[in-house]
């Protein structure tokens, strides 16, 4: 009886320990050259921290001159 006890407590402190734990977000600046007068035609998508999906990491550094505040990469892939 003392052994299920103790395997039953064991169990559930994991379980409680398991629920703690939290995903990390790392965010990223764009890689943007200021020179730069056109993108490439190459869909490797980026998901912005605006939530959108942009075709490349070009496209988001051409939206983000337009903008005041610039949109990081949130992470690569679509949104």
């Amino acid at each position: 009886m003392k052994v299920a006890t103790i395997f039953l407590l064991s169990a559930l402190a994991l379980l409680i320990l398991a629920g703690n734990t939290t995903a990390t977000v790392t965010v990223r600046k764009a890689n943007c050259d200021a020179t730069t007068t056109g993108c490439p035609k190459v869909y490797d998508p980026v998901c912005g921290t605006d939530d959108t999906t942009y075709s490349n990491e070009c496209i988001l550094c051409f939206e983000n001159r337009k903008r005041l505040k610039p949109v990081l990469i949130q992470k690569s892939g679509v949104c």
